[in-house]
């Protein structure tokens, strides 16, 4: 069975340093260039149209960009993913199309920040991708959907991404299983890299402190960790959500989700 977020680092040697000489460095972030994906059912995120990559004269088919930035995006959303809606979203959140209607409709209103931050908080934010893609994260029940709708990310007219709309469904205790099996992997993957370093079996462009890197890998170890401890207030102010979500709904009462 494939894993949920799947990734693959790029070959160190492959790796360009940051800067310009003589001040070049590369770090553990920068270590951790490669591809990324999700594979959401039937359908895979993160993965470039045919079409896109034509137009970019590229062949690399999945994002291609440091993990370590994926994993903060990712892993960010999972306090909140997690954690039980309330009632007055019920509704909303369990219907991905009509809660992706309503947002389009209502996206100039005042209200519009407020009413759908909550989606903000559980959708990661890859803004350091051209037409960066729409995902999210919204627990229903004792499941959680992973939704996403790319329609909008277009360049020149050309689709960037291969999966354009739809939705998949998980357990909450499949989707934490997932979330830690990415960071553990990816972390796994960096502390051997950092060690075939040290030990000359693998061999950058420039000179590395492996000391300093060993010192870095235990710093993200820890806010990665961090994105798992448990909240105990809330990731939004629910009262304003709720009053400025009833605005929208008020002005926009034909487009309604659920």
């Amino acid at each position: 069975m494939m894993a949920l977020f799947e990734f693959e680092l790029k070959p160190v040697a492959e790796i360009s340093p940051w800067g310009e000489a003589p001040d070049l460095s590369l770090s553990w972030f920068a270590l951790t260039d490669g591809q990324f994906r999700i594979n959401a059912g039937s359908s895979i995120l993160f993965r470039y149209t045919d079409a896109i990559l034509s137009y970019w004269e590229i062949a690399e088919k999945d994002a291609d960009y440091q993990l370590a930035a994926f994993a903060r995006d990712i892993l960010g959303c999972v306090a909140p993913a997690i954690t039980p809606l309330p009632k007055f979203l019920h509704h909303i959140a369990d219907d991905w199309i009509g809660l992706r209607r309503l947002q389009a409709q209502s996206a100039e209103h005042n209200a519009y920040y407020e009413a759908f931050r909550w989606l903000g908080e559980r959708s990661p934010w890859a803004s350091y991708l051209t037409a960066s893609p729409q995902i999210s994260f919204i627990r229903q029940k004792d499941n959680i959907l992973v939704g996403w709708d790319n329609t909008a990310c277009l360049i020149e007219g050309i689709p960037v991404w291969e999966a354009q709309f739809g939705s998949f469904t998980l357990p909450v205790e499949a989707f934490l299983k997932e979330c830690r099996s990415f960071r553990d992997r990816l972390l796994d993957e960096m502390y051997r890299r950092i060690n075939m370093i040290e030990k000359g079996e693998t061999k950058a462009q420039i000179p590395l402190n492996t000391h300093d890197l060993y010192q870095q890998h235990d710093t993200w170890r820890d806010e990665f960790q961090g994105y798992f401890e448990i909240r105990n207030e809330p990731d939004v102010p629910w009262d304003e959500a709720e009053s400025a979500l009833d605005l929208i709904l008020k002005a926009f009462p034909n487009t309604t989700a659920g």
